[in-house]
C-alpha cells in the first residue's frame, strides 16, 4: 500500500452538474466515488467538464442544485475552499514561475504549516506517482523548454 493511501479522504460526487449563468452547460450531472488513497485519472476531450469537476471538488465552483460533494461521507458542498483541505496544481498560467516544480507542488502544504521534512516526502511521493521525476528540480516552470497541462509535463 502506498503512503498516499494514509492521506486524504474518500470523495463522493452525487449528481454534480454545472450550468453557468449564461446557460453554458459545463458539466452534465455526474456521480463518482473515489476511495481514500485511490488514484483517479479524468480523461476526455476539451470542454467535457474535467476541470469543472475538479473545481467543484476543490470548492472553486458550486454544483447545480441537487449536486453534492462528500468527503468521508460529510457533505462539503457549501464548505468554502479554504476549509476543504484540498490542493490543486493548476496549468502553467497559474503556477509560480519563480519556483521549481517540486516547490509548486508543495506550496499548499507549506502555507498550511507542514514541516519541511514531511512536505518533502509528500512531494517526492506525488512526483513519483505522477511519473514526473525528471521535472522535479526544474528551476522555473516558465522556461520556454517546459509546457504544462494539468499533471502532464513535456518538453517542446
Amino acid at each position: 500500500m502506498s503512503a498516499i493511501a494514509g492521506h486524504g479522504a474518500s470523495v463522493r460526487i452525487e449528481t454534480c452538474g454545472k450550468t453557468f449563468a449564461d446557460g453554458t452547460r459545463a458539466l452534465e450531472p455526474a456521480t463518482l466515488d473515489i476511495a481514500r488513497g485511490e488514484t483517479l485519472v479524468l480523461l476526455g476531450p476539451s470542454g467535457c467538464g474535467k476541470t469543472t469537476m475538479l473545481r467543484i471538488i476543490a470548492g472553486l465552483e458550486l454544483p447545480d442544485a441537487g449536486g453534492r460533494v462528500l468527503f468521508d461521507d460529510k457533505d462539503m458542498t457549501s464548505v468554502p475552499i479554504e476549509r476543504r483541505n484540498v490542493g490543486m496544481v493548476f496549468q502553467s498560467y497559474a503556477l509560480f514561475p519563480n519556483m521549481s516544480v517540486a516547490d509548486n507542488i508543495g506550496y499548499g502544504l507549506k502555507i498550511r504549516g507542514m514541516a519541511r521534512k514531511e512536505r518533502a516526502a509528500r512531494v517526492a511521493e506525488l512526483v513519483s506517482l505522477t511519473n514526473i521525476t525528471g521535472w522535479r528540480t526544474v528551476a522555473s516552470i516558465s522556461s520556454p523548454a517546459v509546457s504544462v497541462s494539468g499533471l502532464r509535463w513535456r518538453a517542446r
